[in-house]
Formats: structure tokens, sequence, C-alpha cells
């Protein structure tokens, strides 16, 4: 499980900024998914979690926690990051994640800065850990495509492996669109999701994505739709399969309530934001 005092800094940090910073940016979900293997049986996943980012002068504080369960197997990261922002466009900051997946613990503390020049910000952090035998070493970009739209790319060293992580995030009245590119030694995905509104609250919802996991090629697909009872707030329905060479088809069925305002302003992604959008935009498991 994340650890206690993980949880405590994000209260503690969010409870002290709030009287007097702006909340930029809010969000939480929780997400029940029924998977349904041809002939083998099936599976329930339940995820939840949130996140939020806090401005105040030039500070911002954001946190972020996620908890999955399948079939009592936990899988738990999060997130906490501080940072400074300087009048030449210069931000500072530290970062720490921890990751929790079926009792293999690794923490991660960060330092980072990025130049912000307008639209693009560019930017490195180090990163240490007991957990680790190297240190993590990061360069990250990105580019404000439009007031609402964002790509960017975090080329990441960890353990003698290089993990290239893009993404795209484009946030529009009508429609909203979510890319991420992941690659690695053994790994490979590409995954977009979405949403188209119709008015009076309701949406068409889907996902695509492509993965090479170890040699193994498969696919997943979803389509459902979505309801927004008030602004910000949403349940929504939907169906998918997960096709994986020499294995079985994965049927899904997934329901969720979700929760979501703002947008967020730093230009830092820890690694466990790095994991959140891959999750968020792949077969639709959580809400980041």
């Amino acid at each position: 499980m994340i650890r206690t005092a993980l949880i405590a800094t994000v209260i503690c940090t969010t409870a002290s900024v709030a009287a007097a910073g702006e909340l930029t940016y809010g969000n939480a979900f929780i997400k029940q998914h029924r998977l349904d293997a041809d002939g083998f049986g099936s599976a329930d996943l339940t995820v939840l979690g949130g996140g939020i980012e806090y401005t105040y002068d030039a500070w911002t504080f954001s946190g972020e926690l996620a908890h999955f369960d399948i079939e009592g197997t936990d899988i738990d990261y999060g997130s906490v990051a501080g940072e400074y922002r300087l009048n030449n466009g210069v931000s500072m900051g530290l970062d720490y994640t921890s990751l929790d997946f079926g009792g293999a613990d690794i923490s991660l503390t960060s330092v980072f800065a990025y130049y912000d020049m307008g639209t693009y910000a560019l930017g490195a952090a180090i990163g240490d850990s007991s957990d680790l035998n190297d240190t993590v070493n990061t360069l990250f970009g990105s580019w404000d495509v439009a007031p609402t739209g964002t790509v960017g790319l975090d080329i990441i060293r960890i353990e003698g492996q290089t993990l290239y992580a893009g993404f795209a995030d484009y946030d529009m009245d009508i429609y909203n669109v979510q890319a991420d590119v992941i690659t690695t030694d053994g790994l490979d995905l590409v995954s977009v999701a979405g949403g188209y509104s119709f008015g009076n609250g309701f949406s068409a919802i889907g996902s695509l994505s492509y993965f090479d996991l170890g040699g193994t090629d498969g696919t997943s697909i979803t389509l459902g739709g979505q309801y927004e009872f008030v602004e910000g707030a949403n349940v929504e329905l939907a169906l998918g399969r997960i096709n994986i060479d020499g294995a079985p088809n994965i049927d899904q069925v997934s329901f969720g309530v979700n929760y979501e305002i703002g947008r967020r302003t730093s230009s830092r992604r820890t690694l466990g934001n790095v994991i959140s959008s891959a999750t968020g935009s792949f077969a639709g498991l959580t809400s980041f």
C-alpha cells in the first residue's frame, strides 16, 4: 500500500495552501471493470484515485494517488511534488513517487528544473532510490499547441533501460483526446482515448490501443457513453475487447463515476504521472 506518510503529505500540503491558493486542477474517480476471458473465467478490477494541483504565488503543489484491486491483488502508486517559479521563467522543485506492485515497493525522490519559454518547456530531473541500483535521470519537454492542448515527451533512464513516454492531451467543449506512446526494452504501447459531446450532458467515449509486450502483440478497443449530471461530474458505461496473440480474447464491461475540474499547469511529470496517463488512455482503466 502507499505509505501513510505519502497520504499525510498530500493532506497537509493541500490544507496549508487551500486558504490562499488557487485550485488549478482536481480529479477523483472510481471505476469497476469486469473482465471475461473466453473459456477461462472472469475477474473484477476496481480502480480508484484522484489528483490535485494548487498554486500559491510562485509555488505549485500537486499530489496523486491510485489504487488497483484485481481479485485481491493490490497495485498502488502515488506522488507529491512542490515547485517554485523564478522570475526568469525557470522552475525548480522536488517530487516523490511511491509504487507498490503486489508487495514490490519502489520509492523515488527527484529534484528537477525546467525552463518555461511560454508555449514551450524543457527540463531535466535526477532521482535517487534505495530500492534501485542507479540514479534515475530524466529529460522532458512539452509544447502547448493550444490553450487547452499540450504534447510532450519524457526520456527516462532507469536501471540501465531507457523509457520514452510521449503524450498528447487536447480538451475542447465538444471533444477531448488523450494519447500516449511508451516504448522501452520489452514494451511498446500506443493508445488513444477520447470523447465527443452531443450536448445536454451526453457524450460518446472510446479508446483504441496497440501493445507489444515481450514479443506478444495485442490490441484493445472500448466504446461507450457518458452522462455529465453536474459540471465536472459524470457517470460512464463502456464495452470493450482486448485481443492478445495466442491467448483468449478478453471482453470488458466498465462502469465509472468521475469528477474533474481545471487543468494541470506544471510541465513536470513524475513517474507516477507517466503511469497514470498511460493507464488512462489504455482501455479506459483510469480517469487521470
